[in-house]
């Protein structure tokens, strides 16, 4: 796939959330990612809204979940990819299978299909709202960023 002048592109974008609404911005995020060409997911976290507080008492039990993905790349333009998922409606992953990012929007979805739409039933991900930033080489390493370290 030709990317053409990708630094350029991706200091533009560099730490912006940009929004996947409809195919064609789907088109965009997956040129602007080079579809995970090579990258690695190092970190995966979901978020239930739902919690059961000191009185044993259970809220948002009903409410969907959030997601947040962080990849990694070796390229030389793209270093780290996030992901951030609204009312994730299905999570599937196998992390045997390498990266082709293919998705589509769909019944007011965006589905991602990690590994291609082939292999649909192993690694795809459902959710009402789906965003996205490219992060800079600080992002690389071992060191997790979406989590709180106790």
């Amino acid at each position: 796939m030709d990317r053409g002048p990708v630094t350029s592109i991706t200091n533009q974008i560099m730490n912006k959330s940009l929004r996947i609404e409809d195919e064609k911005t789907f088109a965009k995020f997956i040129h602007d990612v080079d579809e995970l060409h090579d990258a690695l997911l190092h970190e995966a976290v979901l978020l239930r809204p739902d919690y059961v507080n000191e009185s044993v008492e259970m809220f948002g039990d009903v409410e969907l979940p959030e997601a947040k993905l962080m990849f990694q790349s070796p390229s030389l333009d793209i270093h780290a990819v996030q992901i951030n998922l609204k009312r994730v409606s299905r999570f599937r992953f196998d992390p045997k299978r390498e990266f082709c990012l293919a998705g589509e929007v769909k019944d007011k979805e965006i589905i991602l299909y990690l590994s291609g739409k082939q292999f649909s039933e192993c690694s795809e991900i459902r959710a009402g709202e789906v965003e996205y930033k490219i992060l800079g080489k600080e992002f690389r390493g071992s060191e997790y960023k979406l989590i709180r370290h106790d």
